[in-house]
């Protein structure tokens, strides 16, 4: 189970967890999600041919939450994704950025435009690639 509460860290079963320590992007395991309308699917397909020659690899957890918690325990070392609900991202947000971690969102007309969470040293690189 994953706890965070501000200024207190960020937990893993009851154990302190932290961000990697990853600095290159090019060496970053990152996640994203895909959304279940078509017309984003296929734009959100399109970003991942641009951003995987740039990083290690990618990886696909199956929800947005679980994927943003893996970024908080060093599990991977960034996460981006469009069209979230602040249920998908709320909690997530702590986690990340109370286990040392960055955190961004941009708010668009249909939800989150686009949400991007990493440990520090890639979190500049992956957010700038996103842009």
């Amino acid at each position: 189970m994953f706890a965070a509460a501000r200024g207190r860290g960020t937990t893993l079963n009851g154990d302190r967890v932290h961000v990697r320590g990853t600095h290159e992007l090019g060496q970053a395991l990152v996640a994203t999600g895909f959304g279940y309308d078509a017309e984003r699917r296929a734009k959100q397909a399109a970003r991942v041919v641009e951003v995987i020659p740039k990083i290690r690899d990618i990886r696909r957890g199956g929800a947005a939450a679980i994927d943003i918690a893996w970024v908080a325990c060093g599990r991977l070392d960034g996460y981006w994704e469009s069209g979230l609900n602040a249920w998908d991202w709320a909690a997530g947000s702590l986690l990340v950025t109370e286990a040392g971690g960055f955190w961004s969102c941009q708010p668009g007309p249909l939800g989150v435009e686009q949400a991007v969470a990493a440990c520090p040293g890639v979190y500049d690189a992956l957010f700038d690639l996103l842009q």
